[in-house]
């Protein structure tokens, strides 16, 4: 019988297990025949860039509704939100 290694792991292309200290696979010939388990970054690092990222999101999205909002393009009429009666009073007082 042919004796399998307990450090073996199928190769990416052929599927033929190879040693996971194979750089190359003897059946195929593919160079780094297998793809580790673990993530290549660190998973806090990708958590903080989803947080950084949606927290960056979410400051665009309140910038540009308060340009849509107030912004240049707003009427006149629009910008101040008091009740009528009182901005006059206001601007009379002075």
């Amino acid at each position: 019988m042919t004796e399998v290694p307990v450090d073996a792991v199928p190769c990416r292309l052929c599927a033929t297990l190879v040693a996971r200290d194979a750089t190359v696979c003897p059946s195929c010939g593919a160079k780094e025949p297998w793809v580790p388990d673990e993530p290549s970054i660190n998973p806090r690092v990708i958590r903080l860039a989803m947080w950084g990222g949606g927290i960056v999101l979410v400051g665009l999205l309140l910038f540009v509704s308060g340009l849509m909002m107030f912004g240049p393009r707003a009427e006149e009429g629009e910008r101040d939100h008091r009740p009528p009666g009182t901005a006059s009073e206001v601007h009379g007082s002075r």
